[in-house]
């Protein structure tokens, strides 16, 4: 980083800034060593949800990932903290530490039980999705025939709201978001999903979903995906686009960020995603050679773009943390 760019306004301003990361794409797996959170720490990053589990996984890995990365982040208390409430992030970021709690991509980590959130919720989850790509017990996925959410996915809803875990829609099925949103009685999000306006992928989003989820005082994160980007684009600017879209249709203050990066993990997990190729389906550009990956160290440089595209610093200042902070505020009980 040049000096000029160092020392420039937008620097101080994201340096002043509530950073929040709502997911992180690493592969959930027991042997993920955390000390790769550093490249989030590093970059500023005030508060980072990790995936501990998604549907393509039996509940017996996730609850075995989940168990390895709460102990590790409590091991690690010189530079991690634990966040059940809003109150431990303002606290992680006084004390120059990086805020965790964990998200789970999808209800088959439940084995049909809705007791499983209790437990979940009680150890770290804060932010759950309902369906992975297919359809499951409860939900449709955004790649399997969308019938909606079933009665036992109404009934997740319910529970999660009175647990206080954010309801995300991201991954699943549009009627399926749109049964989602209108069970619940708290703020949802889509924690790293871009609109389909933009990038027509099967991942993205439309403008009913985004206007839906703004209603309930929810948030659109942007995912930092090429493929989800466009044509394998993660430049500040192409990002942009996606920001504008969402701000022009909702208002900034339903625009956040889930970049679902992850630095390499050291892990061999070509074989896992071979066994079900179906849950990434041929035409989606999922087979895309070197996949980029916008992630923690684009951040100054995404600031630098939206504060050349007209945003205020009030507009940015709430992108990068203060509005998925709300939604927490009015959804997290602990």
């Amino acid at each position: 980083m040049d000096d000029a760019r160092a020392s420039s306004p937008l620097k101080a301003l994201y340096d002043d800034s509530l950073v929040w990361d709502a997911h992180a794409g690493i592969f959930p797996d027991p042997g993920v060593d955390l000390a790769i959170l550093d490249s989030w720490r590093v970059n500023g990053v005030d508060y980072l949800s990790i995936n501990v589990g998604f549907d393509v996984l039996d509940p017996g890995r996730t609850m075995a990932t989940l168990a390895s990365y709460r102990r590790q982040v409590l091991a690690d208390a010189e530079r991690l903290v634990l966040a059940g409430r809003v109150a431990d992030i303002e606290r992680a970021r006084r004390e120059g530490k990086l805020a965790i709690s964990f998200d789970i991509e999808g209800m088959n980590a439940l084995s049909d039980s809705l007791d499983m959130l209790d437990l979940y919720h009680a150890l770290g989850v804060r932010q759950m999705l309902f369906a992975y790509n297919l359809n499951n017990a409860a939900s449709s996925g955004c790649h399997d025939e969308d019938r909606g959410l079933t009665a036992f996915g109404r009934a997740i809803v319910r529970r999660m709201n009175d647990l206080g875990i954010i309801v995300d829609c991201s991954h699943a099925g549009c009627r399926s978001t749109m049964d989602m949103i209108a069970e619940s009685r708290k703020p949802v999000v889509f924690s790293h999903s871009n609109p389909a306006s933009v990038w027509a992928h099967g991942r993205n989003i439309t403008d009913e979903q985004i206007k839906a989820c703004a209603a309930t005082g929810g948030v659109i994160g942007m995912n930092g995906m090429g493929i989800f980007l466009g044509p394998n684009d993660t430049r500040s600017e192409t990002i942009l686009r996606h920001v504008r879209h969402v701000a022009d249709l909702v208002g900034p203050a339903h625009v956040g960020f889930g970049f679902d990066y992850s630095p390499p993990i050291g892990i061999e997990v070509s074989e896992i995603l071979k066994s079900r190729p179906d849950y990434w389906p041929p035409g989606n550009l999922y087979d895309t050679p070197h996949v980029g990956h916008a992630g923690p160290p684009e951040w100054l440089g995404i600031v630098e773009t939206l504060g050349a595209a007209g945003f205020d610093d009030g507009e940015i200042r709430g992108m990068l943390g203060e509005n998925f902070k709300r939604v927490a505020a009015a959804v997290w009980r602990a």
